[in-house]
Formats: C-alpha cells, structure tokens, sequence
C-alpha cells in the first residue's frame, strides 16, 4: 500500500483523515462485525440525499435502501465475501435516496481484519455514483435504436405506447401492491398475518446469522379470551383483538414485527435485540395490557414467552422454546413473561384451552 502521509501523532492523522472524508464527494463506509456498528462519511449520505448522520449507524440501513430487484444479489455476493469465499468485492446496485428515487453506485470493499474461522471482523468500502454513467449507456442504446428506425412517426407511436405501458405498469404495480397487503396482512388486526411472520422470521434469521446479531422471539396469548366470547359476545372478542393490536403497535420499534399467529395469540420478532432487552419489551407491553380497558367494565390480561436464538436453531427450534415458555406463563398463573432460552428439549405437552382460572 502506497503512503501518501507520516503524521508524528495519531490525532494528526485523525483530523487529517476527518477533513479528507469530508470533502470527499463519493460515500465510504466502515462495518464492524462484533459491535454491527457501520460508520459512514458525509459523502455517503449527501450523495443519497439524507441528512447527515440522520440514519442509524447499522447494517439494516443500508440493507433497506437496495433496491428489491438487486436485494438477493448483493446479499449473496456480501455474504461470499465476509465468509472469505469471494476474494473481490466489487459489484453494482441501486440505492433509495432520500426523495423516493434510486441511484446506481458501485461499491467496493477491503477486509481489514479477520475472525479466527477466517471470516471477516472489519471491512472498509466505498460507494461510487455511476448513475449518469448508467443512464448515459441507457440513452446511447435508446437513440441507435431510433436511429435505426428512422422514422418520426414511428418514434412519436412508440413514445406513445411507452406512455400506455407506463400507465399499465403503474396500474399492476398498485394492484400487485393491494394483492401483497391482502396476503400479508391479518384482515381483523390489520398487522401481519402468519404467512408474513413466517416469512420475516426466517430473514431474520438468516441476517442474524450473517451478522452474528442477537434475535429474540415472543409468543402472547390473551389470558381467559373465551370467556369474553361466552359473556360478551364475537363481537366484542373481536373489537378485544383490535383494541390489542391498536395498543401494541405504537410501543414497539419500527424494525420489530408484530403479527397474529391465530385466535388470540400473537407473535412479536425482536431483530438485533438480545434476552434481556426483549423481556423488558415484553414486561412493558403485559403492564400496559394489564392497564388497558377496552371499554367501561372489559378488561383483559396476556401471558408472555420469549426464546433466544442460537446459532444452530431452526425456526421449529425458536419457536417451540417460546411455545414451552408461554405454556408455562399460563401453568404459573398467567399474566406473566417466561423465558426460554436454552435450546435443550422440554418433555412433550397437550396443550389445553385456556378457558378458566386454575
């Protein structure tokens, strides 16, 4: 590596280093494995648009700015890269900028430092805007292609059907979206449904595992719900149901997935979130349900199980242990958090409708 600087003291170095990336025009970033910590220069965030330093310094940031159509890709040459099967990391994408569009960048990296097992434990990038560039290629090929044609109503025909088209694209996306809601979206609730949690779990786990980021995994059941269907009325089971999602949703992150597993219980995903923050979590939701009344003279309780993810756990794993803690919550008393976090097996239960006091 060539050195261009021999500073004397290492905050000569540091404020030299701060006024360069400062200045730079393209954005760098510098990702962490053991702390998830990504650090990114101004560059990075006026080049998208962003304000500067307004966006959380994590991996999720930037996962959530590319584009879905090149999601899959980028993740797996990442992921090829960090494991140390990929010795070059170069490769391009579009990312969101602040305004709603995207911009082509090329990004490039270096690993810094390694794991042990090989895998890496730092590595630096930095993301080059080649959007005019793209867009240049796209136009040259567009032109030739009228070139060749040669003709002006032809042109102005085609011009017209890509107004057509457009509009008939944007109809379908719309219409693809409606369709995506209805299927991922509980029709009572409105949060996810369990075909959505199914599918968020199993990203989550892969990302966990990629990132080597903690995962928790809650289970709450509405305590003695059956009795409000005998005395009040479906009616009122469901506006209980409602009025439970209502209250949830607003004391949970952005980044946590809440969704309706089936009847009255319901799923909560707690991405980079170890044990003990998602009991507290947990904790605060059953006192805020404890304290909630859906109307004059409906009140209603929940019993709470929370899991652990483990490196080796499958799905079935996380969540049968969060399944034994809220079958627990229940046996204790109800109105409860358990926790289940060891991934040893627990003897094989019948599990009983909740339907009376013990």
């Amino acid at each position: 590596m060539h050195r261009t600087y021999q500073h004397s003291s290492l905050s000569d170095a540091d404020a030299t280093l701060n006024y360069l990336l400062d200045i730079i025009v393209e954005g760098t970033w510098d990702w962490h494995a053991d702390t998830g910590r990504v650090e990114r220069n101004p560059g990075w965030y006026r080049m998208l648009g962003y304000e500067v330093g307004g966006l959380k310094e994590d991996v999720f940031t930037w996962e959530n700015i590319i584009h879905p159509d090149d999601y899959a890709r980028v993740i797996d040459y990442i992921e090829s890269f960090i494991a140390g099967k990929r010795q070059d990391y170069c490769i391009d994408y579009r990312c969101k900028k602040a305004d709603g569009h995207y911009l082509w960048i090329r990004d490039r990296a270096r690993i810094i430092s390694r794991h042990p097992d090989g895998s890496a434990s730092r590595i630096i990038g930095a993301h080059e805007n080649i959007h005019a560039r793209t867009s240049t290629q796209d136009e040259l090929i567009e032109q030739n292609r009228h070139l060749r044609d040669d003709s002006v109503t032809l042109e102005h025909t085609l011009q017209q059907k890509a107004r057509e088209l457009e509009a008939k694209n944007q109809e379908l996306e719309d219409k693809i979206r409606e369709v995506e809601y209805i299927s991922n979206t509980d029709q009572l609730t409105e949060i996810a449904n369990r075909k959505r949690f199914e599918e968020k779990i199993l990203q989550e786990i892969r990302r966990a595992r990629r990132y080597s980021h903690p995962l928790s995994l809650a289970l709450f059941d509405l305590d003695l719900f059956k009795n409000i269907n005998d005395t009040h009325g479906h009616s009122a089971g469901d506006r209980v149901l409602r009025s439970i999602a209502d209250l949830v949703r607003p004391n949970i992150r952005s980044l946590d997935c809440f969704a309706r597993w089936g009847g009255e219980e319901f799923t909560l995903i707690f991405p980079s979130m170890a044990l003990d923050g998602a009991l507290q979590a947990c904790e605060k939701l059953r006192g805020l349900i404890q304290q909630h009344e859906v109307k004059p003279g409906l009140c209603i309780t929940a019993s709470f199980g929370v899991s652990l993810f483990a490196r080796n756990d499958s799905f079935e794993d996380l969540l049968r242990r969060a399944d034994d803690a809220l079958y627990r919550a229940k046996a204790l008393g109800r109105n409860r958090v358990e926790v289940q976090a060891s991934s040893a097996s627990t003897p094989p239960r019948e599990k009983q409708e909740d339907t009376a006091a013990p």
